[in-house]
């Protein structure tokens, strides 16, 4: 016989709590591909009460919990990018400058992106520690 009350076993399991400003960049970046509104309706909130989170304000315990449940259903259609296609967009970017100053944008997009990943504490995704190698940038501490 297993340990715990009924009510124990029947609860579902508890999604992973991320820091509110991680959530919160997380909505605001899923945000760029749905309105506010179509995104509040998905998840269970008034766009009021999305707003003001996305604002800053502290999420209830059940708003985060809808906020979580949302993301992870939401990140199975995320894809990541891919380095080809980024080294290929730095290359447009940089069409009017030199190759010497190309290569330096890369190195500063890359060496941003590490930083900006450090900063928050987080490992940089494969596609990050991919684009620093390409462009050999190191990392700053």
């Amino acid at each position: 016989m297993t340990k715990g009350s009924a009510a124990q076993r029947l609860r579902p399991p508890r999604l992973p709590t991320l820091p509110a400003t991680l959530l919160r960049d997380a909505v605001a970046r899923q945000l760029a591909t749905l309105s506010l509104r179509q995104a509040a309706s998905e998840i269970g909130l008034s766009p009021n009460a999305l707003r003001n989170f996305l604002a800053g304000a502290e999420p209830r315990a059940m708003t985060r919990a809808k906020l979580e449940r949302w993301l992870a259903t939401r990140r199975t259609s995320e894809r990541q990018p891919r380095i080809g296609d980024l080294v290929r967009l730095i290359g447009e970017l940089a069409g009017e400058l030199s190759p010497a100053q190309a290569a330096a944008l890369g190195r500063e997009t890359a060496r941003f992106l590490l930083d900006a990943y450090q900063a928050r504490r987080i490992a940089p995704p494969r596609w990050v520690r991919e684009l620093a190698s390409h462009y050999h940038a190191p990392r700053s501490t």
